[in-house]
């Protein structure tokens, strides 16, 4: 969001709105309506600063760092995709990476609230899609503000951090799953190819 906030704020706003519905579906779907309807306040408030006055794109110049950053934000949008849509996209995906469902599976207890009132914990799961979902569109579509308001270097750089972080965070779980130690490998050839991309002017 930063690098989408520093090339070109008002396109931001603009670009982040499919997102910003997302988290208050997230909300209303995890119980919080107090939240859901804060962020519907917050999505117009956007809207309003994003589309008054009308923005105006900018000439868009293809350097290697935006070829870069485009592609990587299209995979990003897409792969938050599935989250956002649940049902037969999100059965698929869990089939296909059964570990997955440490992170997702309905095994929570539950809220709190839900504990101490002695009712049956609800089921988190469509909630916690939602908000992974709403994370990397809203990821996805901050990069493309980035990209297009010419500020893909910049972007490229701020990048580069939580990508080598996230190789990190696989290669922790490299003893659980097998496929995570080619994760974290992929991961840092990601983040130096995001310091290459940034630092070459």
């Amino acid at each position: 969001m930063v690098g989408g906030l520093v090339a070109g704020a008002q396109l931001t706003c603009v670009l982040v709105l499919p997102a910003m519905f997302a988290w208050a579906c997230f909300h209303y779907t995890a119980g919080g309506i107090s939240h859901a309807v804060l962020n519907v306040a917050l999505t117009a408030a956007l809207a309003y600063f994003g589309f008054v006055p009308f923005p105006a794109v900018p000439h868009l110049e293809w350097t290697p760092a935006a070829i870069f950053m485009t592609i990587v934000a299209l995979l990003t949008v897409q792969a938050g995709l599935p989250f956002l849509m649940g049902g037969k996209s999100m059965e698929s995906w869990y089939e296909g990476r059964p570990y997955t469902m440490d992170q997702f599976g309905d095994d929570s207890e539950g809220l709190r609230s839900d504990v101490d009132s002695g009712e049956k914990p609800k089921s988190y799961k469509r909630a916690r899609e939602l908000a992974w979902g709403a994370h990397l569109v809203g990821a996805g579509s901050c990069m493309a503000a980035a990209v297009l308001s010419g500020g893909a270097q910049d972007l490229s750089l701020l990048c580069a951090l939580p990508c080598a972080m996230n190789g990190y965070v696989h290669w922790l779980q490299r003893d659980a799953h097998a496929e995570q130690k080619f994760g974290a490998f992929f991961c840092w050839v990601f983040a130096a190819a995001h310091i290459g991309f940034g630092i070459a002017r």
